[in-house]
């Protein structure tokens, strides 16, 4: 039964890492959906919200400026929304290129939009030395910036959307294919145990070692209401399952050195019950008569009918 013990553990495991991965697979795949859905928050609505750090939002661009300042490789712009309010955001080259070209008319200074040109990006605190620089260019006098900017600015210079995405689409790729995996290594081992362990499955063999780990360590034989387990011989079989039955007598130079119940299976299995004590004969007796009438149909004594017969049941 150790080895039995081994097998459930493996299948335990294996049964668990199934469920907990496909949990989290529906957890990534929740995740991916909900960065695709409709983004509520825009920039310039969080300008004064430090809370609002680390969110993900838009601006809906009617104009923009050249660049105001450099800082850290991030090119800084101002921009200002349909309602005329500014903003600070960081653009790549290749954005500027496409919203230049988007534009409707430009000056010397700024690109204009008959309508909007909506971006993304991540909020972001805005560094001091940016303030300054910004203050500088824009003719501002030293802490003004707040008031005209807020606190923070909207990095685009990166898809944040996009990459989040495809983040939770890769974990949810990974735990889906890992799933996979360990789910055909459970369903293989509920397989295996049905074919190794006389045809039951894992809860019924769970069962049997719970019985075993229950029952008095010197009581080598349970005697269930369904089943018939043996401590030392591994022997786990329903009654139903038990076709035939017989006494084996050991003997050496002719003395009798033991007496054993032997019980052979639908599954082709043979399991050997030694008798102990001096009551052999009574222990065996009372074993049978047990095995019949929980199992009627069992056949009972070594004869050459019975063998025959039970050959022709395993086949």
């Amino acid at each position: 039964m150790k080895e039995l013990k081994k097998k459930l553990i493996r299948n335990g495991f294996s049964k668990i890492a199934s469920f907990v991965l496909a949990a989290l697979t529906l957890i990534f795949l929740v995740m991916a959906l909900t960065n695709l859905s409709v983004d509520k928050d825009t920039a310039v609505d969080l300008a004064y919200n430090r809370e609002s750090v680390g969110k993900y939002a838009y601006i809906d661009i009617k104009s923009f400026d050249e660049w105001a300042c450099k800082y850290d490789d991030d090119t800084y712009y101002v921009v200002y929304d349909a309602s005329n309010k500014v903003y600070n955001v960081v653009l790549t080259d290749a954005q500027v290129s496409k919203m230049v070209k988007a534009s409707d008319s430009s000056d010397e200074y700024a690109h204009y939009f008959n309508g909007s040109y909506r971006i993304y990006g991540l909020v972001k605190s805005t560094h001091s030395k940016v303030k300054s620089m910004i203050e500088e260019v824009y003719n501002l006098e030293s802490g003004e910036y707040y008031d005209y900017f807020g606190s923070t600015h909207l990095d685009a210079s990166e898809n944040y959307k996009t990459n989040t995405l495809w983040m939770w689409l890769t974990f949810a790729i990974f735990s889906g294919l890992f799933t996979l995996i360990f789910g055909a290594v459970w369903i293989g081992q509920e397989r295996s145990f049905s074919r190794e362990n006389s045809g039951y499955t894992e809860e019924e063999c769970a069962r049997a070692i719970k019985l075993l780990d229950e029952t008095d360590k010197k009581q080598k034989v349970i005697i269930d209401d369904e089943f018939l387990i043996g401590r030392n011989n591994g022997m786990l079989v329903k009654y139903s399952d038990i076709l035939w039955i017989y006494e084996r007598v050991s003997k050496s130079y002719g003395i009798t050195t033991g007496k054993d119940l032997c019980i052979n299976t639908s599954h082709n299995n043979r399991y050997f019950l030694p008798a102990k004590g001096k009551d052999k004969d009574q222990q065996i007796a009372d074993m049978m008569n047990l095995i019949a009438q929980k199992n009627p149909e069992v056949m009972i004594g070594f004869t050459d009918v019975n063998s025959r017969a039970y050959r022709q049941m395993v086949k």
